[in-house]
């Protein structure tokens, strides 16, 4: 009996394993994996305009900020410092120094340290996400970007002068902290990156890793700039969390960090997309993207959103600070192919959150949810029409000629 009852199991899990054993001959393509039964899944387009709010919350801001330097901006008080990238291995081309001077530049506010591990990858819990790469920052050490300085904007800090249009993720550390490849691929640039408008480097020591698949049939790459010293040579293969660098302050910075890109068709500035769509999230937290439109679908660049938790789930203890940030700045900045958004929040714990977007003075508000794992996505349309005031151009100044009459004789 118990022996019949064995095989009827047996049977059983081999008729349930039968439909995953055929072969095929076709290019091996990245799973998308299925959601627990008890995961809610969000829908693909929430596509309802919101009406101005005529009684916005008042913002309450974390008190559990704290200004640091950038030097130990990974660093809490009671943990020793990372150790640095093997010594005597990585290559540090001459011509790429470190130009930070210790102890030079403004402090910077940070939200909470605690950060729970990144989920394991490839993740697409819904079918329009793409959360393929690991965080090329280790956990125990700063794996989650600067809120001030996100992709698609300029400087978000008063005190700090205006930089470019992010086209990247900056990951502040201190000198050494190991670099890991995000996904695997070959090695098509390692050492300074001069750029090609005025010969200057600004990315410093820079490796970029051309991925070994593909994004709706589009080759994609990863770049890692700024590091002090390179562990990996042009024509190498890495694998996905392989040691590439170290974090350094070559090229223009201001701190030693981590400066990460995705680029997505081609290997160049302006073909980068956001991050954060693409590097997984942390467990139980998720992301918050979206569309800012006028009446007539035109995208809205420079509106003010604000993330304000409502109920999130962290432990006890630990504050979740609001999220300021704006809508993508310049039209320069590339969109991602399926979510077409123009502002991404990333590393939110999963919970309640008010979405508001200020837009010529007036406050459009959305209750939000974000669930772990998973983008959140909301249009936000105007009920006008976005026509930005031109910037006046000068007068010409006519001038008339001064003629000089003799008189008659």
């Amino acid at each position: 009996m118990r022996m019949n009852r064995w095989k009827r199991w047996v049977w059983g899990w081999l008729l349930l394993l039968l439909p995953l054993m055929g072969c095929s001959s076709e290019t091996a393509v990245l799973p998308t994996l299925i959601p627990p039964a008890d995961t809610p899944v969000m829908p693909a387009r929430a596509t309802a305009s919101a009406a101005p709010d005529s009684a916005v919350l008042p913002l309450v801001e974390s008190e559990e900020e704290t200004a640091v330097t950038p030097e130990s901006i990974s660093q809490s008080e009671n943990e020793p410092a990372p150790p640095p990238t093997p010594a005597g291995v990585g290559v540090r081309p001459g011509d790429a120094q470190q130009r930070f001077v210790p102890g030079v530049g403004l402090d910077v506010p940070i939200s909470n340290e605690w950060r729970p591990p990144p989920m394991e990858v490839p993740l697409s819990l819904h079918p329009d996400d793409h959360y393929w790469m690991i965080r090329p920052i280790p956990s125990g050490r700063r794996n989650y970007d600067l809120e001030w300085y996100p992709y698609g904007n300029d400087v978000l800090l008063p005190q700090l002068p205006p930089y470019r249009v992010h086209h990247g993720l900056d990951f502040p550390n201190p000198p050494g902290t190991p670099i890991l490849a995000a996904s695997s691929g070959t090695v098509v640039h390692a050492g300074p990156l001069p750029s090609p408008r005025d010969g200057l480097n600004y990315y410093g020591n820079t490796v970029i890793i051309h991925h070994d698949w593909q994004w709706q049939g589009q080759d994609v790459y990863t770049l890692y700039a700024h590091t002090l010293e390179l562990f990996v040579r042009v024509g190498g293969y890495v694998e996905q969390g392989q040691l590439i660098a170290g974090v350094g302050s070559s090229g223009e910075v201001s701190g030693p960090h981590l400066h990460f890109e995705v680029r997505v068709g081609a290997n160049n500035y302006h073909s980068t997309r956001n991050p954060a769509l693409w590097l997984a999230p942390f467990e139980g937290w998720g992301t918050l993207a979206g569309r800012v439109v006028d009446r007539r679908g035109r995208y809205i660049p420079g509106a003010l959103i604000t993330v304000q938790p409502v109920n999130v789930d962290v432990p006890s203890g630990i504050t979740i600070p609001v999220r300021r940030q704006m809508t993508y700045v310049s039209t320069a900045v590339q969109p991602d192919e399926v979510w077409q958004e123009n502002f991404v929040v990333g590393d939110l714990p999963a919970g309640r959150y008010i979405l508001l977007i200020e837009i010529e003075d007036i406050t459009y508000r959305r209750n939000v949810t974000i669930y772990p794992g998973q983008t959140t996505y909301e249009i936000i349309s105007t009920t006008f029409d976005f026509d930005p005031t031109p910037t006046p151009l000068p007068t010409p100044t006519v001038i008339t000629p001064t003629v000089t009459l003799e008189s008659e004789p």
